[in-house]
């Protein structure tokens, strides 16, 4: 257990709170090592290529060149690269179920992740990332240099949060099924919105729920087709399609 791990609020425009837990330095580190193991790897088989391009004349300058600019594109853009093209994760990230997102726990998009990995030589002064760990005890957000200029924080991500441990009540019946769209998107923040929402739903009266529920209800139900007699509804039925828990029987 990391003792650095901690949670952070997020209001959502529709000011309904929820709640992301940060990565602290431990997991951190570790994604940091599987990644510069991964790195490492990639560096060897290269010098093992330009090794052999050395025992042809005319071209072994041409290989030292190329894998010069290899290693430079490893070590500047790795982290952008693949934080890119798997939402803000690394493989390292990927294994050890963290993600890199904006503050507001909104996605982090390219020109965040390029920031805060361009920075990254800030963090690692003097030595072993001694600035960015003094950054992180300081920030209580547990954040590094490049994420305090970039507006971003890593995340750790808990699977079963979003789709497991809610239940439908009273579950959807068939008429409501065959109302419902084929399909129904929500992203991260409306499911975990909707899901703290319906973990909360017993202590709140049937007023208060409805009140809640009114915040994001109109606008859920126009973008996505979902239909009921009350908004409580809305977001329970468009909660259930979105995640398959409308084929659920209730017991």
């Amino acid at each position: 257990m990391d003792l650095l791990d901690t949670t952070a609020d997020v209001e959502t425009p529709e000011r309904v709170r929820f709640r992301y837990r940060l990565a602290g330095a431990g997991p951190r580190a570790v994604a940091w090592a599987i990644d510069f193991a991964l790195r490492g790897a990639v560096c060897v088989a290269l010098f093992l290529v330009i090794a052999l391009f050395a025992t042809v004349p005319g071209i072994d300058g041409i290989g030292m060149g190329f894998g010069l600019l290899i290693l430079f594109l490893l070590e500047w853009f790795y982290g952008v690269f693949f934080e890119t093209v798997l939402a803000g994760r690394t493989p390292g990230k990927l294994i050890l179920s963290l993600r890199v997102v904006r503050v507001d726990g909104s996605p982090g998009r390219f020109p965040d992740f390029l920031l805060r990995n361009l920075l990254r030589g800030v963090d690692f002064l003097p030595v072993l990332f001694g600035v960015g760990l003094v950054a992180m005890l300081l920030d209580d957000r547990m954040r590094r240099i490049g994420d305090m200029v970039a507006g971003t924080v890593v995340v750790s991500e808990e699977r079963s949060s979003v789709l497991g441990g809610v239940t439908i009540h009273p579950p959807v019946t068939d008429e409501e099924r065959r109302e419902l769209p084929g399909r129904v998107d929500l992203d991260r923040e409306e499911l975990a919105v909707i899901e703290e929402f319906l973990r909360r739903r017993r202590t709140l009266s049937d007023e208060r729920a409805e009140e809640l529920a009114w915040s994001l209800g109109p606008a859920l139900s126009e973008r996505t087709g979902v239909q009921a007699s009350t908004w409580e509804r809305v977001l329970t039925l468009a909660y259930a399609r979105a995640t398959g828990k409308d084929r659920e029987v209730g017991t």
